[in-house]
């Protein structure tokens, strides 16, 4: 039997937004179609979603704030 031919890594042309899909350039910064930031892109193609660093400290802030309620509604005393 004979053996398969293996494609070498070929860098790609374009990339794929992660959340519709749409093909953009590689210099794209933002999918024109659905507007969601894009950062490079990836070994098959499929851009990067930026980190949310806002997403994660509004997270941990309404955790802290959840826990300072239940302490002053169930733990304090006076």
């Amino acid at each position: 039997m004979g053996k398969l031919k293996q494609k070498k890594d070929v860098a790609p042309k374009y990339k794929r937004c992660p959340e519709c899909f749409a093909r953009l350039p590689l210099d794209a910064e933002r999918c024109y179609s659905c507007s969601q930031k894009v950062e490079g892109a990836g070994k098959y193609g499929l851009a990067k979603k930026p980190f949310d660093w806002t997403g994660y400290i509004r997270a941990i802030g309404l955790w802290v704030l959840l826990g300072m309620y239940l302490w002053w509604a169930f733990f304090k005393k006076g």
